[in-house]
């Protein structure tokens, strides 16, 4: 299947993209690491993140004034640090992200005020409804950790099961759909049957 084909990362292809579907296996691997152990600590051990954020920092520091060390001990060469910055094309694709984000948002408000469509005001009362029932069991924290989970997973899985798992739609579909004409067909014979025993008894009456 070609959605089984494994994708290596290009240009073209946007970094956000790349690490939803695994193809930068090392910053999606990290990303995953550094949030299950930040909640782990925030929400388990009951850390704050100011704590978290520090200790992140004491130990990027300390890894780094190691690495310099031991170059200059053992070579003598200073460390070369010119690798070490964000590039543009992550930017531009964070921002090209953020834009787009921003932009379905105020669709979505217009949407639901300007076009006065009750079907979508009904429905996005709703969806902050249930939105806030979750709030009440789980945190700002939790939530943003499981739809990070989410969308490191459920990406990779669709691209590589997702043939498998449409054909299995369309058979629970058929297979639904075939029940439901079974059960109408027993239904519609026997209301048949209990109006035809009606008839009777109203002519063995007469």
């Amino acid at each position: 299947m070609a959605n089984n084909e494994t994708k290596d990362p290009s240009p073209e292809s946007g970094i956000v993209e790349d690490i939803y579907l695994w193809r930068r296996k090392k910053l999606a691997f990290s990303i995953l690491f550094i949030s299950t152990a930040t909640w782990t600590l925030l929400n388990i051990y009951g850390f704050n993140s100011i704590t978290i954020v520090s200790w992140i920092g004491i130990a990027l520091v300390s890894l780094v004034f190691l690495w310099g060390s031991l170059l200059r001990l053992l070579s003598k060469v200073e460390p070369e640090l010119s690798g070490l910055e964000v590039s543009e094309e992550f930017v531009v694709e964070t921002v090209r992200s953020c834009r787009k984000l921003m932009e379905e948002m105020v669709r979505w408000m217009f949407r639901v005020g300007a076009e006065s469509e009750w079907f979508v005001f009904a429905r996005t009362v709703l969806g902050f409804s249930v939105l806030s029932r979750i709030g009440n069991i789980l945190d700002l924290q939790t939530c943003l950790f499981i739809g990070l989970v989410i969308g490191l997973t459920i990406p990779k899985l669709w691209e590589k099961y997702g043939d498998r798992i449409q054909k299995l739609c369309a058979n629970l579909k058929e297979r639904s759909k075939g029940a439901y004409d079974i059960t109408h067909e027993k239904i519609l014979m026997m209301k048949n049957k209990l109006q035809h025993g009606r008839e009777e008894k109203l002519k063995k009456t007469e």
